[in-house]
Formats: structure tokens, C-alpha cells, sequence
């Protein structure tokens, strides 16, 4: 796994010196984010060029904020990483509001399995930062994984 993290920040670094393409480096960040709050793989604070990832232990979650790009686009590349692991997450029963954002998404594994959560904030165009996604670990399943509890504001 450590060998994968490094490939991340190696990837980014080559990825700058040729040209910022904030779709790629969103989708590797994102990548690294699932992997160190699911397989506690060794990510820290970091920022490279458009995007920035924050850490944290307790709780266990992982920020990434993507400040260039179309927000669409971006989006896009977040949600391929996430449909890309093995937790089968899945759109929340219970909607968000989008309150300040053009999209609000909560999206929680599958039941059965440990408690994670990932949301993912699109910002409106021309808004800044373009998107913020979190994945964090809950010690318990929100309920409002499974059961629709109306809309929820932010």
C-alpha cells in the first residue's frame, strides 16, 4: 500500500511538470483519501497545484478540495474513483439540500460492512473551490444510508 501511495504523489509531481489537468489529479487524490481512511494507507496534509488533501485521525476522514477545473469534469473524475473500490458505495436514501453548491451528494458503502461515508460538494460555476469531497469511517451506519428522512439542509 505504501508503494501505491508514493505511485500517487510520484504521478502528481509528473503530472505537473507537464501541465495541471485538475480531473487526473482529483481522481489520484481521491484514490489516496479512500485508501488511507479504508486501507490506512500513509497520507498526510498536502497540496499540489489545484488540490488539497487534509488528513485527519480521529475521526478518521480525508478531505480533498480541487480549486480549478470544470466542476463537472471534476466531479466526474471523484466519483470514478469512488465506484472504483470494493465498498460498493452507493447514492444515500436521504437527499441533501444543495444549499451554496450546484450538487450535494452523500454516498455510503454497502450495509453490512464497516461505516463509511463519502460526500461530494460541486460548487456552482465560476465558485471557488470547485468541488470538496470527504470520506470519513462513523462508528455506526447513518440511518440515513437506507431510510429516506426527508430533505436534509446543510
Amino acid at each position: 500500500m505504501r508503494l501505491a501511495v508514493l505511485a500517487f504523489f510520484a504521478s502528481l509531481a509528473a503530472a505537473t511538470a507537464v501541465r495541471a489537468d485538475p480531473v487526473y489529479e482529483a481522481r489520484s487524490a481521491m484514490g489516496a483519501c479512500l485508501a488511507a481512511v479504508i486501507d490506512k494507507a500513509p497520507v498526510t496534509d498536502m497540496k499540489i497545484e489545484d488540490v488539497a488533501i487534509h488528513r485527519e485521525a480521529a475521526p478518521n476522514l480525508c478531505s480533498v478540495t480541487v480549486s480549478s477545473g470544470d466542476p463537472n469534469e471534476v466531479r466526474q473524475g471523484v466519483l470514478a474513483a469512488v465506484s472504483a473500490r470494493a465498498e460498493r458505495f452507493a447514492p444515500a436514501r436521504t437527499a441533501w439540500a444543495p444549499g451554496g453548491f450546484a450538487s450535494r451528494e452523500a454516498l455510503c458503502n454497502a450495509p453490512g460492512r464497516r461505516a463509511l461515508n463519502v460526500v461530494v460538494e460541486t460548487a456552482k460555476p465560476g465558485a471557488s473551490p470547485v468541488l470538496t469531497a470527504t470520506v470519513v469511517e462513523g462508528r455506526s451506519r447513518d440511518e440515513r444510508c437506507d431510510q429516506d428522512m426527508g430533505l436534509q439542509q446543510p
